[in-house]
């Protein structure tokens, strides 16, 4: 597709997801309007000086998103797990409909359909994604709907699995987990876009590699160049502690969901798999993790 003069409104530019694809945006020459509620962050200036239209906006406003979608030829959108996700991605949706979007590519998450089905069977009620998801096709606004997997950087980060020098995990050592790097994520954004008669109205599968936990962990050690252990931490204590949580590592540890990684590789031949990741970018902050800890 011809980039020349077209815009996409990127959500969540100034994040991870949005702004690696704002990243691969620009740099396939398209025109990036990022939406940001505070164009003097860091981020946000990082973003501006790479050549992106910044727009002050906010997802829980519908009115200034469709004001920022106005003339736009897509919108990225992706929200952050929160108490108002479920607004914010129906607002984005309904602002791509009133603003007569041709291309609306959403980030939900993957697995989405075993996930929700398990959570209805346990009377837990739909999950937010899924909800979004629903409405944007109940709008019938021309879109994409992209299904990452789990973040690969998850398991270099002390807020999620790796702690102390351990990969602390709460599922079975043979489940097969369904991974993706972060950059990767707007890397396909990018393809749907430019390529809206293969990606329109499909759901896409955002997947790097799939790894146990054991081999995910056998990864760090080898990457670290010291053992990494690996401990399975007991879904009684998520339940104890943050039951939302517990909700989504059940159902992993459960059913799950598996993908096939064929298409989407030949699709984007770069897509990196867990090794790969650590060369690039994984490495560096793992070793910041373990020469951080005490002596």
């Amino acid at each position: 597709m011809d980039t020349h003069d077209k815009t996409v409104l990127v959500i969540g530019a100034t994040g991870n997801q949005g702004g690696a694809t704002a990243r691969h945006l620009l740099a396939d020459g398209w025109r990036v309007r990022a939406l940001v509620r505070d164009d003097t962050v860091p981020a946000a200036v990082e973003l501006a000086a790479a050549g992106a239209e910044l727009v002050r906006g906010d997802l829980d406003d519908r009115a200034s998103i469709t004001a920022a979608a106005s003339g736009a030829y897509g919108i990225y959108s992706v929200q952050s797990a929160n108490d108002n996700e479920i607004a914010q991605g129906k607002n984005v949706a309904d602002a791509a409909k009133a603003a007569d979007v041709r291309h609306l590519v959403y980030s939900s998450v993957g697995g989405v359909e075993s996930q929700n089905r398990f959570y209805v069977e346990h009377g837990w009620g739909a999950i937010d994604k899924w909800q979004i998801e629903k409405h944007i096709r109940d709008l019938d606004v021309p879109a994409t709907i992209l299904r990452p997997a789990g973040f690969m950087e998850d398991f270099t980060s002390p807020a999620r699995f790796f702690q102390n020098g351990s990969l602390n995990v709460p599922w079975r050592d043979d489940v097969v987990m369904q991974l993706v790097a972060i950059d990767d994520i707007g890397a396909v954004a990018a393809l749907a876009f430019a390529d809206p008669a293969a990606y329109l109205g499909k759901a896409v599968d955002v997947t790097g590699d799939r790894l146990t936990a054991p081999q995910i962990a056998d990864a760090l050690s080898a990457a670290a160049g010291r053992p990494v252990p690996h401990t399975r931490i007991p879904l009684e204590v998520l339940w104890e502690h943050d039951p939302e949580v517990a909700k989504v590592f059940t159902w992993a540890d459960e059913t799950y969901y598996d993908s096939d990684l064929g298409p989407l590789r030949e699709a984007h031949a770069g897509l990196m798999d867990f090794g790969t990741w650590l060369d690039r970018s994984g490495k560096a902050r793992l070793l910041t993790q373990l020469d951080s800890l005490p002596a």
